[in-house]
């Protein structure tokens, strides 16, 4: 889910600064007033202090009330039809829902804290679809973000604990969008003459290890350079990442034939302001890192185009991942089963119904490879969904 816009908690802090001043001057006006009253016997001692007493608590709800324009309140809402066919199984189809509300902080000018609960079938990181159907039980709620924004310098932010992903990306190939890293990240963002320039890195915790020592932990290094600016009318982005993996465990391994993982990713888009606006975006990875048996399968590369026109939203990808690549546990779980060593299309497309509702249709045709934990399979999967976000 992208950020939203900062223009209604603005608007929020501004009004909860007029109410609080306006609250502090009506409270000396009619303190005043009461020692009027009180000096020329219109008023008893008693009376004068019952008064003061209750201008008091009046001015205590109103400071609760500065603070409450403070938070802002956000969430999303997602259900969804999901159907999977794949070559020699059964044909699975279910039905499924995603909830998220979040809470935005603002602690001071340059800190705010940010926690989102969100639905989910277990701690697995790239989903938090709540399939339905366990006769009626109640589902459970995680904790899918807990972290920090401090920002101690114009265009300088440092996140700290379980966060939104804090590099920029065009495509899935390496991370699900539900992946929300934990660990500490720093960005820096600056002009160079009309391009703007980020420069990010982080220490991020996979796995902490009881008992042992803080380089024993399973963990990822990463560094991003990226830039944004036009070329001949048309905004582009591009951008190089390394992930260095620390440590690597089951999980970061899983279905994969290499023991260890150290990614370099070069990626860009292009988008282009027309009658019918169109975005041309790709991504290349490649796992300098990969031993083992068959450790030349260490590519991966997406091309992709999106567009909209009016209430509409096109889009479509395609994409090959040999099977030492990435790791399986972290990239997109819809395409292949979330299997590398795979290849095939993304087709999209969305409506606008209303504001803030609308509908999407999400069809992946994949290929797997003899590698894959599914091998030479078709896997077929259409997903419709209805969204509202608030």
């Amino acid at each position: 889910m992208k950020p939203r816009s900062n223009s209604k908690l603005s608007g929020r802090m501004v009004l909860a600064g007029a109410v609080a001043l306006a609250a502090s001057n009506i409270q000396a006006a009619d303190k005043e007033l009461l020692d009027i009253l009180k000096s020329n016997g219109a008023i008893t001692q008693k009376q004068y202090e019952v008064l003061l007493k209750k201008g008091e608590k009046s001015d205590e709800t109103l400071k609760k009330m500065a603070w409450a324009g403070r938070l802002k309140i956000k969430g999303d809402m997602r259900v969804r039809q999901e159907f999977i066919g794949r070559d020699g199984a059964r044909y699975k189809d279910r039905q499924r829902y995603r909830a998220r509300i979040e809470v935005v902080a603002k602690v001071t000018e340059s800190v705010d804290a940010n926690i989102r609960l969100a639905s989910g079938d277990s701690t697995n990181p790239t989903s938090t679809n709540q399939t339905m159907g366990n006769d009626f039980a109640k589902d459970s709620v995680w904790i899918d973000l807990a972290y920090l924004n401090w920002r101690p310098l114009a265009g300088l932010n440092i996140f700290g604990g379980k966060m939104r992903q804090p590099w920029e990306k065009v495509g899935d190939v390496i991370w699900d969008n539900d992946v929300n890293p934990e660990g500490v990240a720093v960005k820096y963002s600056a002009k160079l003459g009309s391009a703007d320039l980020t420069a990010s890195g982080g220490y991020l915790v996979l796995s902490s290890i009881s008992g042992r020592r803080f380089a024993d932990d399973t963990s990822l290094l990463y560094g991003q350079l990226n830039g944004k600016f036009d070329l001949g009318g048309a905004k582009t982005l591009l951008g190089a990442t390394l992930y260095d993996y620390r440590n690597e465990d089951s999980n970061t391994l899983a279905n994969s034939t290499t023991s260890d993982f150290g990614l370099y990713e070069l990626f860009g888009s292009v988008a282009i302001k027309a009658a019918l606006p169109v975005k041309v975006y790709g991504q290349y990875v490649k796992n300098n890192d990969a031993d083992g048996a068959n450790s030349g399968e260490d590519t991966a590369w997406l091309l992709g185009v999106a567009s909209k026109y009016n209430k509409w939203k096109f889009g479509y990808n395609y994409r090959d991942t040999e099977i030492n690549a990435v790791s399986d546990y972290f990239n997109d779980s819809d395409f292949a089963y979330g299997k590398t060593d795979a290849k095939g299309h993304k087709f999209q497309l969305g409506y606008k119904i209303d504001k803030n509702f609308g509908f999407g249709l999400t069809y992946f045709m994949a290929e797997t490879g003899r590698f894959s934990a599914f091998s030479n399979e078709d896997i077929d999967t259409l997903q419709i969904d209805l969204k509202a976000r608030f």
